[in-house]
């Protein structure tokens, strides 16, 4: 077990040196949702929302190697309560539930907001148009990225195109955007991807909720 750990220590530390850029000490989710650790001792999905969040230890949007090293000893410690089949699932679903528990405290809700919304503002560079002064917008590779994380075609049936379309109708609709303006095809305004991620909070809160009520999720550890 020692052998392995250490063996998977080395080659996350192989596959952060080869997806950060030169000088940079940390990744963006893009780079996560890149990284590719051998199954045979990785198998726990580094792209699932609640593992993204337990990585993002200080939540600032950055994954550096440290915070990459600290779940791998977190994962180690809690292979010793599961079963070697059943790992991924236990693992992947206590990351989900310290997610529900930040975000059922007062502020939380905003708070998970504002955390996936600065993952998205480091995923690319965001941009800012002079006929729309105050709005960030985001670029249509970070939302296609966001459309992967969150697993909208599998659990949605909506496909990448469908989502970015949907998105800018509403951004039409709040006037942040003319969608016959091409200068604005490949954006969409962060103040829309809020809105939607406002949205399917409330609605993991209430499926949280249901699974776990509150006195017994304070007994999970």
């Amino acid at each position: 077990m020692g052998a392995q750990n250490s063996n998977l220590r080395r080659c996350i530390e192989d596959e952060f040196q080869r997806l950060a850029p030169e000088g940079r000490s940390h990744l963006v989710l893009r780079q996560i949702v890149q990284l590719h650790l051998p199954p045979s001792m990785w198998v726990v999905d580094t792209c699932h929302l609640g593992v993204l969040f337990v990585l993002d230890n200080d939540h600032d949007g950055r994954f550096t190697l440290e915070e990459l090293l600290m779940l791998v000893d977190l994962a180690r410690q809690r292979s010793r309560r599961y079963q070697p089949h059943e790992f991924q699932s236990q693992m992947q679903g206590f990351c989900t539930l310290q997610l529900w528990r930040a975000m059922a405290v007062t502020g939380g809700k905003a708070a998970f907001v504002d955390w996936m919304s600065q993952l998205l503002l480091e995923n690319m560079e965001a941009q800012t148009f002079t006929q729309y002064p105050g709005h960030t917008y985001l670029n249509r590779d970070t939302i296609e990225t966001l459309h992967h994380v969150l697993s909208i075609q599998e659990t949605q049936g909506m496909d990448f195109q469908t989502f970015f379309d949907l998105l800018q109708r509403v951004g039409e609709e709040r006037g942040l955007m003319e969608l016959g303006n091409e200068e604005l095809d490949d954006w969409l305004p962060l103040e829309v991807v809020r809105e939607f991620l406002n949205s399917m909070n409330a609605g993991m809160l209430k499926v949280m909720a249901d699974i776990y009520p509150s006195t017994d999720a304070a007994l999970i550890v």
